[in-house]
């Protein structure tokens, strides 16, 4: 699995590199959805929460980690609402305190909305952001998952992520590598609007043709395609 927010860094390797280093751990889901033009994240939040929190939770569990954020950015109210009801539920249904296989696991959830910050989308800034601080980003290295949240090892992940991990542990590896190409295997959503008759979130495997894209969304004969927002 490779991340889905953007610089696609293996995310087992990155658990990985946080289980190297002494507990304790922390694990956040970055929902800080703020470039222009995306929307594939909002998809998710406010369509299934349960879903990307399976996948915090799973991850949490992999490294150990028993405090996770969920970072929302400061304008998808609806989004935070959702994450904090389903947080309750869970906590009500006794889902964040759980004997597992290898004894107790706890895992305590904080929502937490950003205050419309664009740089803190990346993840140092995101993680300044949530120490109180201003959301500067940070020198590497350190990286997040040696030296983090007030210092400690943390996982920082996206949310279309964190939905892979669940998936991925519902129906199998091997079902997941059988879609997408030989060096990125699985899904991605794509995020289409503008000048097309059928915008909206599109999930396909990885290898397919931007033009196969462009037809789904019924852009009949484009001129230009923007890729990745403004920084694209």
């Amino acid at each position: 699995l490779l991340g889905r927010g953007g610089a696609a860094f293996s995310a087992g390797l990155k658990w990985q590199f946080a289980v190297n280093n002494p507990p304790p751990r922390h694990i956040i889901c970055n929902a800080d959805e703020s470039e222009a033009g995306a929307f594939k994240d909002r998809v998710l939040m406010d369509g299934d929460p349960f879903q990307v929190i399976e996948g915090l939770l799973i991850a949490s569990y992999a490294i150990g980690a028993s405090h996770a954020f969920i970072y929302v950015r400061g304008e998808h109210r609806l989004g935070y609402e959702r994450f904090t009801n389903a947080v309750r539920q869970l906590e009500e249904a006794g889902y964040l305190c759980a004997e597992t296989p290898g004894g107790q696991f706890t895992c305590r959830i904080e929502v937490r909305r950003g205050a419309g910050a664009y740089v803190c989308g990346e993840e140092t800034a995101l993680l300044s952001s949530c120490e109180g601080l201003r959301g500067d980003p940070k020198n590497r290295p350190p990286f997040p998952a040696q030296k983090g949240y007030l210092g400690y090892p943390t996982v920082v992940n996206n949310v279309e992520t964190f939905c892979c991990v669940s998936r991925i542990c519902e129906r199998g590896a091997g079902w997941f590598a059988e879609m997408g190409s030989k060096g990125s295997p699985g899904t991605k959503l794509l995020s289409v609007s503008g000048d097309c008759k059928a915008p909206g979130v599109f999930e396909v495997p990885f290898g397919t043709a931007l033009k196969d894209v462009l037809e789904m969304a019924k852009a009949e004969k484009p001129i230009a395609v923007q890729v990745g927002g403004p920084s694209g």
